[in-house]
């Protein structure tokens, strides 16, 4: 039975504008429970994946905070870890501090017994199971298969991803960078079933190449180069790609609708995350909720219609609420009234009365901002 671990990868991780200013994005919230990260430690641990590392670029404070010691995700403590690496000396060159750099000073390829490697990111939504993806990639020989969705929308989403050019038999002939010009196209979610003699080729021969390259960067030079073997592997589930503020902001407020949500939460595929020893929501006697997530710990006393609340969140009488993402520990003051706003963590809204933005331009107030 071949041996393998999961490597979550946050060095690639786009920018999602204020969001990720002071933090990574896996440590991201999202639907008022989650982080990012967990999508991905769930897939893992749900496709028995249980030797798992983290690549961490930065906010290193962050991810343990989120993590901790990992046993949420791991079925058997004894055998199963999940560990964070972060190369620190790249702390100091940006341009260098890549998952390759990281995976080089920390990973211990002579030491960790492994066949082959799972790579996947972040911010690439998807309930994913890596068992059929790793029988597949054995089966071919091949040295890396990469998950790829077809996207038949490809002018709204998934620009700056990777477009994949696949032959008749599956052979990934070409990578480049789709620029959002072609209403369907073949978009890489960075998955990577890698085997453990190609892994190692790839770090070891980065300098070679270029010690800015990344992972990715690495395999698609390679596959226009003909030094790799890649093929392809279509995968047909739900994605939803967090690629900058707006996506993380769409994708969000689209989940509330049952049956999208119903693509994303499997019955059978149990999404993990940082438990909190909080009581149940506690709603006022003239509270109104509609169409909206509240998570445990909350105070609700006014009106929400349409939003996402995070633990903590205290929404005082007469406050009204509608289309907002409320970070955890924020306070909504009394007759406040907020439209198409997202208030990070801490946030207090008091004297301003009213702020309104647009559904495709969200109002952002900062982790504490007493405003």
């Amino acid at each position: 039975m071949a041996k393998i671990i999961g490597i979550c990868n946050l060095h690639d991780d786009p920018s999602l504008g204020f969001l990720t200013k002071n933090r990574p994005g896996g440590s991201v919230s999202f639907l008022g429970r989650y982080g990012l990260i967990d999508f991905t430690l769930s897939n893992f641990s749900n496709s028995h994946i249980e030797k798992v590392y983290v690549l961490v670029k930065s906010g290193m404070v962050q991810m343990r905070n989120h993590i901790g010691n990992g046993s949420i995700w791991t079925s058997n403590t004894k055998t199963g870890f999940i560990k964070l690496l972060m190369n620190e000396k790249g702390l100091f060159t940006p341009k260098f501090n890549t998952d390759i750099a990281n995976m080089k000073l920390n990973l211990p390829l002579g030491e960790t017994d492994f066949d082959y490697a799972v790579v996947a990111p972040s911010f690439m939504l998807t309930t994913m199971d890596y068992r059929p993806i790793i029988d597949a990639h054995i089966a071919s020989g091949r040295d890396v298969t990469i998950v790829y969705t077809h996207c038949e929308n490809g002018t709204e989403e998934f620009i700056n991803c990777d477009r994949l050019k696949i032959d008749e038999k599956g052979k990934i002939k070409r990578i480049d960078k789709y620029l959002g010009k072609a209403e369907e196209v073949d978009v890489s979610l960075e998955s990577f079933i890698i085997s453990r003699a190609t892994l190692v080729k790839l770090i070891e021969d980065s300098p070679k190449v270029s010690e800015l390259y990344n992972l990715r960067q690495m395999i698609s030079a390679y596959v226009d180069e003909g030094e790799i073997d890649a093929g392809g592997y279509k995968y047909e589930g739900f994605v939803a790609p967090i690629l900058d503020f707006d996506s993380y902001v769409r994708h969000s407020f689209s989940l509330l609708n049952y049956h999208e949500r119903n693509r994303l939460f499997l019955e059978d595929w149990p999404i993990y995350t940082t438990s909190h020893n909080t009581p149940p929501t506690l709603y006022g006697a003239k509270a109104k909720v509609r169409h909206s997530f509240i998570a445990n710990g909350s105070v609700i006393k006014g009106k929400v219609d349409t939003c996402i609340i995070s633990r903590g969140v205290v929404v005082e009488e007469g406050a009204n609420l509608k289309n907002c993402i409320v970070f955890t520990d924020s306070f909504i003051g009394k007759g406040v009234t907020l439209k198409y706003v997202l208030t990070d963590k801490a946030a207090q809204v008091l004297a301003t009365k009213e702020l309104k933005g647009e559904e495709d331009r969200v109002v952002y107030i900062h982790q504490g901002a007493k405003i």
